[in-house]
């Protein structure tokens, strides 16, 4: 399990101002300096940049109820990572982050320039997610040519899988300390531009609705965009 590096991350103004939580088109009529704003954030922002992820596969034992037992003794808990993982032979684990220097740039930022700053964030918000996208991209690339699914990656957060319980699990089964990754008491991860997330590997997988399982599903005014 060695770090990956060799990633490229594809990004536009579009994707900056939807990492902002924008909506490009109504941007693009209405706030003409955002728009400045996150191109000027493309031209800058792309060396702040610096992605890099860890994947570590490990073959389920057993499944037991609303628990997954691996070899070599880790585990998995709670009926969302249970019932959408179930029937998986084998998980992989993965966490991935861009890095602290873009995070620091903005912090730095805030007060002197915030509109450049919250573009800058955006990006990174952007980058992480096409990071994420990429990692599922490598695992479903391997795995297909043995003839099996990959589950929806399922990452922390949602009521049935709070951070305080997932995050620790993930973290277990990788050592994010390798890339500059740390874990709060609180399930935080640092840099803040880091992603973690469990894929299921096995003949019949559960394809989620990420949606249905975001703890903000009722509130997110972007679920059915």
């Amino acid at each position: 399990m060695n770090p990956i590096t060799d990633f490229n991350l594809s990004l536009g103004v579009d994707d900056i101002l939807r990492g902002q939580g924008c909506d490009p088109e109504i941007i693009r009529n209405r706030k003409p300096l955002l728009i400045l704003a996150a191109e000027r954030a493309l031209t800058e922002g792309l060396i702040l940049l610096h992605p890099v992820a860890l994947i570590q596969e490990i073959v389920v034992h057993t499944h037991r109820h609303e628990c997954i037992f691996l070899e070599g003794g880790g585990m998995l808990t709670g009926p969302l990572v249970t019932r959408h993982l179930a029937g998986a032979q084998r998980l992989v684990a993965a966490v991935c982050t861009i890095g602290p220097e873009l995070e620091k740039a903005v912090s730095q930022l805030l007060s002197q320039d915030p509109l450049y700053a919250l573009a800058l964030d955006g990006l990174g918000n952007a980058a992480v997610e096409i990071l994420a996208q990429q990692v599922c991209a490598r695992i479903g690339d391997q795995v297909q040519a043995e003839g099996l699914q990959t589950s929806t990656p399922l990452s922390p957060g949602s009521p049935e899988w709070p951070v305080e319980v997932g995050q620790p699990q993930i973290f277990s089964l990788l050592d994010p300390s390798r890339v500059a990754i740390s874990l709060t008491s609180g399930g935080m991860m640092l840099p803040k531009k880091t992603m973690s997330f469990i894929v299921g590997l096995g003949l019949q997988m559960s394809q989620a609705d990420l949606c249905e399982v975001c703890s903000l599903k009722a509130t997110c005014r972007y679920q059915h965009a």
